[in-house]
């Protein structure tokens, strides 16, 4: 009997980490999604990332197909060549970058898309002209108010923030232009978020165009994308594997059991011999 339950802890000892792995593996997470989104999008979401860029359809037949999940089949809706469309997050599945738009509730490829010149445009190509920001917004203490423009050189500024105040708000970074004019990159600011003031000349709007936009471009990600076809197969593959294991750990344990009684038997029946 001894023998028999030194057998069960050893199984249970080896068997019980693959237990919790699997269960992470195979379980989709407990996410707070809103239940428009797709079930692709919820058990997925720790390898679909934010975008947050806008994009404008450019499809080899003159239109793009939104998807209901990457690499589905159906299509949800066509959108003709030269739509602007605005991606929340992308991800890679099966070796394709995917955006998902929120305006059309599904998942278009990037590859099908060309992404319009934004902020983070801008940082890419000046990042070794950006600093960290130790003024005191003189200009904006006066002003109490700053056009806001999608980034420094812009044909034109996006609109107007009043009421403002240095303690409401943080400078990110900042840049300054050939004519030695500061500009404040920021994150949030009452609503708006990836921000540009031009800290030197809030109130400006006759500032000249020094930086206008480029045709859109083909969208490169900056960031490593897992690909969500793989990394399925492959919890797929482990899940077989540990079905197997299973089946051999169950094998092994009946058929000690079984030998284990048949032991048993045998040296009872000697016993009453005796």
């Amino acid at each position: 009997m001894k023998k028999f339950v030194i057998i069960i802890l050893f199984c249970v000892i080896v068997f019980m980490p693959h237990v919790a792995y699997a269960d992470v593996i195979i379980g989709p997470e407990d996410v707070n999604i809103e239940e428009s989104e797709s079930n692709f999008f919820r058990q997925n979401q720790r390898h679909i990332l934010n975008l947050a860029r806008t994009f404008v359809t450019n499809g080899d037949g003159g239109s793009v197909a939104v998807k209901s999940e990457p690499g589905a089949i159906d299509e949800m809706t066509i959108l003709q060549n030269g739509i602007l469309v605005y991606m929340q997050y992308s991800c890679l599945y099966d070796g394709d970058f995917w955006g998902f738009s929120y305006e059309h509730m599904g998942w278009i490829r990037l590859d099908q898309m060309l992404v319009l010149y934004d902020y983070v445009a801008f940082e890419k190509d000046n990042i070794e002209e950006l600093y960290l920001y130790y003024g005191d917004f003189a200009e904006l203490a006066e002003t109490r108010a700053a056009l806001i423009w999608p980034w420094p050189g812009a044909d034109a500024p996006m609109w107007t923030i009043e009421g403002l105040s240095a303690e409401n708000f943080g400078v990110e970074f900042a840049y300054r232009d050939s004519e030695g004019r500061e500009w404040g990159f920021v994150t949030y600011l009452y609503g708006s978020r990836n921000i540009w003031i031009c800290l030197s000349e809030p109130m400006n709007r006759d500032i000249p165009a020094f930086n206008s936009a480029p045709e859109p471009s083909l969208w490169d990600s900056d960031t490593e994308h897992v690909d969500i076809r793989q990394y399925l197969d492959d919890r797929r593959s482990e899940f077989s594997i540990l079905i197997i294991i299973i089946a051999l750990v169950a094998t092994l344990v009946v058929g000690t059991t079984v030998l284990i009684r048949v032991f048993w038997k045998s040296n009872d029946n000697r016993g009453g011999r005796g």
